[in-house]
């Protein structure tokens, strides 16, 4: 099975998202599926190089494919411009890798189904007011949605009215 799994932002950040996303591709590979993972950007490290850069970065024993939404590195997180190139772009990118399943890291709106969301925070989400209404909108879009923690499963009830 073809499985996309997705980190809204960047896969060039050091942290626990990126590090559950590279074991759960490895697993998975270990499995025989066959994995991929899609970003919306980069930043640090020369694109042709994100594979081999991501297994070293996280101590995997193979390489994972890595598409990205930007063709170059980027800077900042321009909220609207990451949900409208998922919205768009990401879509088509997977349909176009055949994509059977996508697990996604950070709420994006896709056009694509199986879709599994994984909830490590909340983000802007719990802040701002905007994010609500189009939070709760793309959340009932998802086939599954699984929180991180008890602590993320009660903020995402209190916050946008969901479990």
């Amino acid at each position: 099975m073809r499985i996309a799994l997705i980190r809204r932002e960047y896969i060039t950040h050091l942290d626990g998202v990126n590090k559950f996303i590279a074991l759960l591709a490895e697993g998975l590979a270990k499995l025989g599926h066959d994995p991929l993972i899609m970003t919306w950007c980069y930043n640090g490290v020369a694109k042709d190089q994100l594979p081999d850069w991501f297994a070293k970065m996280h101590g995997l024993s193979t390489t994972i494919p890595i598409y990205t939404l930007q063709t170059g590195p980027c800077q900042g997180d321009p909220w609207l411009k990451i949900t409208w190139d998922w919205w768009w772009s990401g879509s088509k990118l997977l349909h176009r890798k055949g994509v059977d399943a996508v697990i996604v890291n950070g709420i994006v709106p896709l056009r694509f189904k199986p879709k599994i969301l994984v909830v490590h925070d909340l983000g802007p989400a719990s802040t701002f007011r905007r994010y609500l209404f189009l939070g709760k909108g793309i959340l009932k879009s998802y086939d599954e949605t699984v929180c991180v923690s008890n602590k993320t499963s009660g903020e995402l009830h209190t916050v946008l009215g969901c479990s």
